[in-house]
């Protein structure tokens, strides 16, 4: 009996691992399967894409030909509309490019072409505007009353109307004040500022010109001086040599005076046109 058990239990190991190999064996066939199943899903889905895009392809073709065969008018007024290619857009230049080819690097106003002058070759600024169809007795009103109180600014040193004439319509400021370049709790900058404002009216318009401007910086220091505006905010003065900045010393007397002629000019223009 003992001489039967002995060589069946030494048969064990080798049934096992027999086994073992079968199952292995059908697992990788089982795990082959699934991956042809998973390829054969994938090729039927990219089957049926193509499918479409065929069929999307063959549509629009359709369509394109039919377009192409179609009449562009018709016996009931219809129409297809032709389709007029764009004109291309010209590059639009920079709001900033001097005609020197340099950029400004301050506001254009403040640069070449905005000093004016007169007939005397000095210095003026003018605005001429009409005034919403007023008489000239009805601006000659609006316009000494805001002279009479452009005398009484903050900034006033010892400005005055000067002269009127109400038969002729005109009327003469001369004006003084601080100019202030800059203003801190420390420091403070500014010049003396003198010129005439001159108001010529008539019917519907209104003359005004700001001239005859001395500046007076610094009165009593080293650094002072009383100059004509030609000696100090010409373009040959208070600007760069390149014509594309206000100059250092100078350039603060041109900016705060365009500044104050541009304020002073469209409140009187708003003013005639309401």
């Amino acid at each position: 009996m003992k001489k039967i058990i002995i060589p069946i239990f030494m048969l064990l190991p080798l049934m096992t691992a027999q086994a073992q190999t079968v199952l292995t064996e059908e697992q990788q066939q089982l795990e082959q399967a699934q991956k042809q199943l998973e390829a054969a899903k994938k090729a039927l889905e990219v089957a049926k894409i193509k499918a479409q895009a065929a069929k999307l392809k063959a549509q629009a073709d359709s369509i394109n030909a039919a377009s192409a065969k179609a009449p562009t008018t018709s016996t009931t007024g219809w129409a297809i509309p032709v389709a007029v290619a764009a004109k291309p857009k010209e590059a639009a230049k920079p709001a900033n490019k001097l005609a020197n080819g340099t950029t400004a690097k301050v506001d254009m106003k403040y640069l070449a072409g905005a000093i004016t002058y007169n007939d005397e070759n000095k210095i003026e600024f003018t605005l001429d505007t009409d005034a919403n169809g007023k008489t000239a007795k009805q601006i000659y009103d609006i316009v000494l009353k805001y002279m009479s109180e452009l005398t009484q600014n903050k900034q006033n040193i010892a400005s005055r109307v000067a002269l009127v004439n109400d038969a002729e319509h005109i009327i003469a400021n001369t004006m003084d004040e601080w100019l202030v370049f800059s203003q801190s709790f420390i420091s403070l900058d500014r010049t003396e500022f003198k010129y005439q404002l001159i108001a010529r009216i008539s019917d519907n318009h209104l003359n005004l010109s700001l001239c005859r401007i001395i500046y007076n910086y610094e009165e009593g220091r080293s650094t002072g001086f009383k100059e004509p505006a030609e000696e100090v905010i010409s373009d040959k003065i208070a600007l760069n040599k390149k014509q594309n900045d206000l100059a250092k010393i100078f350039g603060k007397f041109r900016r705060c005076t365009i500044d104050r002629k541009d304020q002073i000019f469209a409140e009187l223009a708003a003013l005639v046109k309401q």
